[in-house]
């Protein structure tokens, strides 16, 4: 009886062989990682002459910005310079997004395992509006901010979402927009959650344009908590969702964010201006009630 371990070790020379006669003419490993988050996927598709094609697929967002890149090519030209920064700006279904045909025919060629990551939004060059945001749920409930600007557990300073808040509330709270826009992302499939990072790709959200620009997120929606879709305008104060404990959290709350996209792509959160019911304030301040 062959061992696992003889057994690959026997694919492993088969495969080499093969490549040194040029049966074998390209290698194509699958990409290093899957983010959880299905909103963007990126597939290969082997059944191309002479090359290879990615196709990019995003169902649950109308706007992204994505970052593709492989370890190395040897023997192939990519029809777009790698890394490659692709603007998602609708649906996408199996859209080719790149493809690596081999340079000198007739040789062996091969590349590395593929990785791509995505935000949500594209660069923008309009100016940011001071705006004075409502809170993100009705105006009879008040909650204790669990975690704001420069937190110590995930609102890092220097980190993408130092300006980021935590509103601690019981999951199934009314979700409200705090700004009028457009939402562009969606998500409400996920039940998984807990105090690790390995959850950080499971929460479900929903993520608004405004209209200079700029993105609010609400995150760590509950199953099924999403009461929109995207495409759809809201105002100020329409339903969102409902709050849970999706993604990487200790206890129920909401992530609410506002940011911008940089071209690298990564976000770039923004400090915003709160209505409350004791007036405008600059900050809503960790372990304060509102």
């Amino acid at each position: 009886m062959i061992q696992e371990r003889d057994l690959a070790k026997m694919q492993r020379r088969m495969f080499v062989a093969l490549l040194a006669t040029g049966v074998l003419g390209w290698f194509a490993p699958p990409a290093k990682s899957q983010c959880q988050d299905r909103t963007i996927v990126i597939q290969q598709d082997n059944a191309f002459s002479n090359g290879i094609r990615f196709f990019l697929s995003a169902h649950n967002t109308t706007e992204a910005t994505v970052k593709f890149n492989l370890d190395f090519i040897q023997n192939g030209t990519p029809s777009h310079p790698l890394p490659y920064i692709f603007c998602v700006s609708k649906n996408f279904d199996h859209y080719e997004l790149l493809r690596i045909t081999q340079t000198v025919p007739h040789q062996q060629w091969h590349f590395g395992p593929y990785t791509y990551h995505f935000v949500l939004g594209a660069p923008s060059n309009l100016s940011t509006v001071d705006y004075i945001y409502s809170l993100p749920y009705p105006a009879s409930k008040h909650f204790v901010i669990g975690q704001s600007y420069f937190g110590t557990f995930t609102h890092k300073k220097g980190s993408p979402e130092e300006y980021a808040v935590d509103i601690n509330m019981p999951e199934g709270t009314p979700v409200l927009a705090a700004r009028q826009g457009t939402v562009i992302a969606c998500r409400s499939d996920s039940d998984s959650g807990g105090n690790s990072e390995k959850y950080k790709d499971s929460a479900n959200y929903i993520t608004v344009k405004h209209n200079d620009g700029t993105y609010a997120a609400y995150v760590h929606l509950k199953k099924d908590g999403v009461a929109v879709k995207t495409g759809q305008a809201v105002s100020s104060g329409t339903l969102l969702g409902y709050s849970g404990q999706t993604g990487f959290v200790s206890c129920p709350h909401l992530h609410f964010m506002v940011y911008r996209v940089l071209p690298a792509p990564v976000i770039q959160t923004i400090a915003f201006r709160t209505r409350t019911t004791e007036g405008v304030i600059p900050q809503l301040l960790q372990g304060q009630s509102y």
